[in-house]
């Protein structure tokens, strides 16, 4: 681990499983102590780790219902097991081919009732998602705008219910510059705080796409900035923002005495490189020994500097002073003003560490919704410091330890370090694995279940799809780690159509069509429904055994969601399974395990599992992640033993 300045990272290592003494005897012994992190949970036949089989000569244990498995004998002590169990009866459990099992999450917004912990999100930019009904617009991309509306969302509303998520999360849709070339057409250029931009549609428009959100029994998340305003190059541009028109409001660091803001921003104005004012917020130093990647919170790099960073512009951006009494009370009035109007839920907010802490401590307190905050850097201890103060926050004199900044924040080390190691090149899961251990396990964070977890988004691309096409397991194993481990998971709009990987980071989603007949479609509707049915959206999360090829974590305990990712499979080949070093404890009398995902045959009810003759461990045919849960066995019937053998003669493989 790596000691900084300020911001020190607390654990001295990961714990990973896969490191304690393996067992290499068949029968192996869970005990289960009175802390779930005591488990020890050894390796089926070590020695066997990490083989892959091919299909055609694979020696597989069906585990059905209450047939004991012989490959791996789990023994309690009384309590903790009593524990496990009353856990297991609390969950729900429906299988029925009907509708999504509703959770109610219409927002109170006036008396904090309502929270995202458990729910899951689709994100999508209101100019390049769906354009009104009769458009013909062309497909679109690039710096203009594309003819996506509020309007438009309201047609797909039931596009995106049929995948089972719970919120909408739209870009900010307030006045934005200009109609050509450079136009904000993303949203987070805001010129007029108070209006609603007509490239998007209307006030009333805003409304009643709300309305029509809550009414599908789903919930709004609604973009905000207010970190900077839109581009700025004079004194007349600044007189044209709503309500921040006097140069007093932005900051200007670096100024000279007596010199004019026209005379400060005219190499900005000029177009010439490497202007000295307004200083670049950008400014976090070069790299060393102690620190290799910086970026926003990495005081260990050579020249962080931290007033650049807070008072420093993005380019031509202007960047709001905080310090103004009026800026800080406007942000505010217009925040409680947007979620009180237009009955928004929940608020993520832009470029969340380039504001003061004390104005974000200040924001959350007077807004009555969840504010999720983007804080992009790898910096654990320093991004869990906006959720809950650090000492480092106390001793600059800001808040004491502890004190609540943010409700929630987008996840970044988490969600940064999945692509490369499920997707390439590095494809290392034991790295993942000891991010997420340390933030499960850390105590830095204030509330786990509050961080938003996602595979690509709008400003960090390419998408997912272009890491993992063509291997659709590498691509399924990281939406299903996306969609199950610990808190938010946020999926980007077109990630369920892009099915080639080559749709662009913000290409008009039309022109890919609106089809519910991809395979990623269906995959969000299950895994939605899985979250749903089993109450797996806000509960704990274990690691329990990692590797260069697999991760495998539980939620809600032993007996409640096992959780099974590999990145085994080469591009090029389909028929390859993968066998997993552990395995779920044996299912109490009347239940088995099964496979709530069901990729490899798909259907609507779970699939048993399949575990390794020889070893015990889950086998995974195709290398496609699975998620398990204990499902009573009256529930297989003649005909799936039926079915389950013929997929078994398919692919060659004996039954025991």
């Amino acid at each position: 681990h790596t000691l900084m300045p300020l911001h020190r990272s607390i654990d001295s290592g990961a714990f990973l499983l896969d490191s304690m003494p393996r067992c290499h005897s068949l029968l192996v012994s869970i005990h289960a102590s009175t802390s779930v992190a005591d488990n020890e949970v050894t390796d089926a036949q070590g020695a066997t780790s990490n083989r892959h089989r091919w299909g055609g000569a694979v020696g597989i244990l069906v585990s059905l219902a209450s047939v004991f498995v012989v490959g791996t004998l789990v023994s309690f002590s009384g309590q903790a097991a009593s524990e496990s169990l009353q856990q297991t009866d609390s969950m729900r459990r429906v299988h029925s081919d009907g509708p999504f099992m509703e959770i109610e999450v219409t927002s109170k917004v006036n008396d904090g009732s309502f929270s995202l912990a458990g729910k899951s999100i689709y994100f999508l930019m209101v100019d390049r998602f769906a354009h009104d009904v009769g458009n013909k617009t062309a497909r679109c991309k690039g710096g203009n705008w594309c003819g996506g509306t509020l309007r438009g969302i309201m047609a797909k509303l039931d596009y995106i219910k049929g995948m089972g998520f719970d919120c909408i999360w739209i870009t900010p849709v307030v006045k934005q510059p200009g109609t050509g070339p450079g136009a904000g057409y993303h949203g987070y250029w805001a010129y007029n705080w108070f209006e609603i931009d007509e490239h998007f549609g209307t006030k009333q428009d805003l409304k009643d796409l709300s309305d029509a959100i809550h009414g599908r029994n789903m919930c709004l998340v609604y973009d905000m900035v207010v970190n900077h305003v839109g581009p700025i190059l004079s004194t007349e541009d600044v007189s044209k923002v709503s309500p921040f028109n006097e140069t007093r409001f932005l900051n200007q660091l670096d100024k000279a005495p007596g010199e004019t803001f026209d005379e400060y921003m005219a190499c900005m104005r000029a177009k010439k490189q490497n202007c000295k004012t307004p200083p670049q917020a950008f400014a976090f130093g070069t790299p060393t020994k102690l620190w290799g990647d910086c970026g926003v919170g990495a005081y260990a790099c050579l020249g962080y500097n931290e007033s650049k960073v807070l008072s420093g512009w993005f380019f031509n951006l202007g960047d709001l002073n905080h310090s103004v009494l009026e800026v800080r009370q406007e942000l505010i009035r217009w925040a409680v003003h947007m979620v009180k109007t237009y009955k928004i839920d929940a608020v993520r907010l832009d470029t969340a560490p380039y504001v003061p802490k004390d104005f974000l401590i200040e924001l959350q307190a007077a807004v009555p919704a969840e504010i999720i905050g983007e804080v992009t850097t790898n910096n654990m201890t320093f991004h869990a410091s906006y959720q809950k103060a650090s000492s480092s926050d106390a001793f600059s004199g800001i808040v004491p330890v502890g004190t609540k900044v943010l409700e929630g924040i987008l996840n970044f080390p988490l969600s940064w370090a999945a692509p490369g190691e499920f997707c390439g090149p590095s494809l290392n899961l034991t790295k993942l694995s000891e991010v997420m251990h340390k933030q499960l396990t850390s105590g830095l964070y204030r509330g786990l279940d509050l961080l938003g977890n996602f595979p690509d988004n709008h400003d960090f691309g390419p998408r997912i799809g272009h890491h993992c096409y063509p291997s659709k397991a590498r691509w399924a194993n990281i939406l299903t780690f996306t969609m199950f481990a610990r808190g938010i998971p946020i999926v980007y709009y077109g990630t369920e159509q892009d099915v080639q990987g080559k749709m662009g980071l913000r290409d008009s989603l039309w022109d890919y069509g609106y089809s519910s007949n991809s395979w990623m479609y269906s995959f969000f509707a299950t895994a939605n429904k899985a979250r749903r049915d089993y109450d797996l959206g806000a509960s704990g999360a274990q690691v329990i055994s990692s590797g260069t090829e697999h991760l495998v974590f539980t939620r809600r305990g032993l007996f409640g969601a096992w959780v099974f990712l590999t990145n085994c499979l080469p591009y090029n080949q389909t028929n390859l399974t993968y066998i997993f070093p552990v395995r779920p404890p044996a299912p109490p009398a009347g239940r088995g395990w099964a496979d709530l995902l069901h990729l490899s045959r798909p259907g609507s009810e779970p699939r048993v599992a399949q575990f390794d003759q020889e070893t015990g461990g889950l086998l995974a045919p195709g290398c496609l992640p699975q998620v398990l849960v204990l499902v009573e066995t009256k529930k297989y019937s003649a005909e799936d033993l039926l079915d389950f053998a013929a997929a078994a003669v398919e692919r060659g493989t004996k039954l025991y």
